[in-house]
């Protein structure tokens, strides 16, 4: 399907709870995020979307891997940190069935998180 893009859309901070408890993720922790029906993403038909994800806080070197809710964990991840670096980087997921992507701390430390959409692709 084709690409949408839209004005970036903060769906994820980990430090407010928004979209997430206001919590830091735990080590090896996931969270699972919902991005269809917000920000401008539709309800259905929406195969990935387009996520710039930051992580920032990190007591631990580790990655980010995000993919969708309800498969396997791939083996390459999308962001690498060392301890208390902040570093973004634009992610395609693929979106769940349930609407959902998950986003996992690949580290033996807390980190928090932050996501902002900025399009989706249907089909």
């Amino acid at each position: 399907g084709g690409f949408t893009s839209l004005a970036p859309s903060r769906l994820l901070d980990t430090r407010i709870g928004t979209g997430a408890p206001q919590a830091p993720v735990a080590a090896f922790g996931t969270v699972q995020l919902q991005v269809t029906g917000r920000g401008g993403v539709p309800a259905s038909g929406v195969s990935a979307v387009a996520l710039n994800v930051t992580v920032t806080q990190p007591t631990s070197s580790g990655w980010v891997t995000v993919y969708g809710d309800g498969t396997a964990l791939p083996i390459a991840s999308n962001l690498n940190f060392v301890p208390d670096q902040t570093v973004p980087n634009m992610v395609i997921a693929p979106v769940g069935a349930n609407g959902m992507v998950d986003l996992h701390n690949g580290s033996g430390g807390t980190i928090q998180l932050i996501a902002d959409v900025s399009g989706y692709y249907l089909g």
